[in-house]
């Protein structure tokens, strides 16, 4: 196998696979080391009788053109950054019509209803009651999860050591709350919660007034927006782990960590200490 490579270093071909169709309409084409995972895929199309016209995908394999041990030396290189061995390829088009869904009979929504049951062994609307009860579960989870990441946040906050820390976020969610009986964990929550409510600016000096001392803590530039960050954060990422602990989908995990990591940082902003509260109600909104 022969390489070309320009004055500059860039690869311009390779003679086993140049003017390779596994990917069409490229100038010059070097087949699989170009534009990887830009097939050109067509975008749903609404028609003028309103029905809808829908590219059908499959997942297809591709083969880099190279011989056995030859993809190994390159690969990872300028020459071969990446390789995409799984590609998403248009089979063809399938029209959907939504007026159909709208003018279903009565008999077929009955026939859907009794073939939902017997394939799941359950109604669809204890199949959705099901998963909003399974959905509420992973979110209260993480609630409970977060107030262990604003503590153990707090405590860092306030200069707890790590070992300390964990036991301030333990001590949390613990109703037995055996690991505070030295009481160190919990006087550096406090620490990291008063250093958030007291809206201290750069440097220390505290805000002149109500309206100041929460720009601060809005600010990350200040020991107190620090303090806010670092204990919303960790509160974020343990409501997140949590979740998907309890069998939430990772993508809809985050996207509610977030939205809650979001709100409580700027509730402790408003009011100091109401973001654990505020974070938990988001779960139901």
């Amino acid at each position: 196998m022969a390489v070309i490579v320009g004055d500059d270093g860039q690869l311009i071909a390779t003679s086993n696979i140049l003017g390779s169709s596994l990917i069409p309409n490229l100038a010059p084409n070097i087949g699989a080391l170009a534009n990887v995972g830009d097939a050109v895929i067509d975008k749903p199309v609404t028609n003028e009788d309103g029905t809808i016209t829908l590219p059908t995908i499959e997942l297809k394999s591709r083969d880099p053109g190279l011989g056995i041990g030859e993809m190994q030396k390159i690969y990872g290189t300028k020459y071969m950054p990446m390789f995409q061995f799984i590609e998403a390829q248009q089979t063809g088009t399938m029209t959907y019509d939504p007026a159909e869904d709208l003018n279903m009979t009565a008999e077929e929504m009955d026939k859907l209803r009794e073939e939902f049951a017997t394939e799941h062994g359950m109604s669809a609307e204890q199949a959705l009651m099901q998963a909003q009860i399974e959905r509420a579960s992973q979110k209260v989870a993480g609630a409970t999860g977060a107030a262990a990441g604003s503590a153990f946040g707090a405590a860092l906050a306030g200069n707890a050591t790590v070992e300390n820390a964990a036991k301030a976020g333990f001590g949390a969610v613990n109703p037995l709350n055996f690991l505070n009986k030295d009481n160190v964990p919990q006087q550096a929550v406090q620490t990291g919660r008063n250093l958030i409510s007291a809206g201290a600016g750069i440097g220390g000096a505290p805000a002149a007034n109500y309206t100041g001392r929460v720009m601060n803590r809005l600010n990350f530039g200040t020991e107190a927006g620090a303090a806010n960050l670092k204990v919303t954060g960790y509160a974020a990422g343990a409501d997140f782990i949590t979740q998907v602990a309890m069998g939430a989908d990772p993508m809809d995990a985050a996207k509610d960590a977030g939205k809650t990591a979001v709100l409580s940082y700027v509730a402790n902003a408003i009011i100091p200490g109401s973001g654990q509260i505020v974070g938990f109600l988001s779960k139901f909104f």
